[in-house]
């Protein structure tokens, strides 16, 4: 029994502990949570004070970049009405001076001597004033300062008793009525013209072969072959341009390129005896008798001695003897003492069977004494066998 009572009596000790912890826990938690209020109260202030400082900053310097910006658009503007005002003041100078210059009366009984300049301008300083008076209806004197800017003035000598008048140039002075002095003078607007000449044709085509020779001298042939197709460009029928293009062109082994510049300009200039004489040289080395030869055949009348000896040639090479007789015969023509020219003139009779002309050619080649040794001999063996 009093074991029992012993534990009842602990059991209620016990009870009245834990009564006691929890009226002493409750205050404790109370005061705790009224810290952490206060705490997040003074973050949310900070918080608002910052974000206002930060705000107030933003707007100070908007309302400063604005006033800046204002300032400046017064200043622009300001300066814009300076300009404005200075150009309407020379505007309106200049325009009060050419309509007092145009309200002048000038007589017509005035001019006399128009051709000769007035030496009285020379003696007077240049400082000194000039009066001019004027009778019309109206009585009008004007003074007109003689500035040290011109030293002559252009004028009208008058005979005795002859009214003067003297009119100033407008950009020097200004001519006022009523006989009031000018003391202000209108400065002359300069300007300056640019204007661009457009070269001809022809200039222009001589201005770039001059390039192409200075660029040729220079061993620059890229250049040289540019500027010659932009002559031929401009101007087609120059024969000068496509020969050195066509010279160029040959040199590097462009030969078809060559021949067919060549025939353009001879399609243009069919009588072009230099062009197919390039022509034909350019067939004939490439083992194009035939070709050489049409190409000549048109110009067999000329005095040039290469086209007549080319074209002697290649008629010889392909039995075309008549043709060969005529060329040779030029040539005896054009240099009757070369024995080369019989000799061949010669050999075509020969070969056509007109033995008894061509006996007599073989002579006149030997005669001239000027033949190979091996030309000299076989027109002898010729003779021979002609019966001679």
């Amino acid at each position: 029994m009093s074991v029992i009572n012993q534990m009842l009596k602990d059991l209620d000790k016990r009870q009245s502990d834990q009564q006691d912890a929890a009226n002493v826990s409750v205050p404790l938690l109370a005061k705790s949570s009224s810290t952490k209020s206060v705490l997040v109260i003074v973050a949310i202030i900070i918080v608002f004070n910052v974000v206002g400082i930060l705000g107030w900053q933003l707007y100070s310097e908007n309302k400063q970049l604005k006033s800046q910006a204002q300032q400046e658009a017064i200043t622009l503007e300001h300066k814009q009405k300076l300009v404005n005002a200075q150009s309407n003041t020379v505007a309106a100078l200049n325009a009060e001076a050419a309509v007092e210059i145009q309200t002048l009366p000038i007589t017509s009984t005035v001019i006399k001597h128009v051709s000769e300049e007035v030496d009285d301008f020379a003696k007077v300083p240049q400082s000194a004033t000039i009066r001019t008076n004027i009778k019309d209806d109206n009585t009008v004197t004007s003074i007109v300062n003689k500035t040290s800017k011109h030293k002559s003035l252009p004028s009208i000598v008058p005979e005795k008793h002859d009214p003067v008048v003297i009119v100033a140039p407008v950009e020097v002075t200004k001519a006022v009525v009523n006989a009031e002095q000018v003391n202000e003078t209108v400065p002359a607007k300069s300007s300056l013209t640019i204007s661009r000449t457009q070269l001809s044709p022809q200039a222009l085509a001589a201005n770039k072969i001059t390039e192409a020779e200075q660029a040729m001298e220079r061993n620059d042939i890229a250049k040289a072959e540019s500027l010659f197709e932009e002559v031929l460009l401009v101007m087609p029928e120059h024969e000068t341009a496509r020969k050195q293009l066509a010279a160029l062109w040959y040199g590097k082994r462009y030969y078809q390129d060559a021949v067919n510049l060549l025939s353009q300009g001879i399609a243009l200039a069919p009588k072009a005896e230099e062009m197919r004489l390039m022509s034909a040289r350019i067939y004939y080395e490439q083992g194009q008798a035939r070709e050489a030869y049409k190409m000549l055949r048109p110009v067999n009348n000329s005095n040039s001695s290469e086209i007549q000896i080319l074209l002697a040639n290649v008629s010889a090479e392909l039995n075309e003897h008549n043709s060969a007789i005529i060329a040779y015969k030029k040539l005896i023509t054009l240099e009757p003492d070369v024995g080369r020219w019989w000799l061949g003139v010669a050999v075509s009779l020969d070969s056509l069977g007109m033995f008894v002309p061509a006996r007599d050619a073989y002579k006149q080649s030997i005669a001239r004494n000027n033949l190979s040794t091996s030309a000299m001999q076989f027109a002898r063996q010729r003779l021979i066998e002609l019966g001679e």
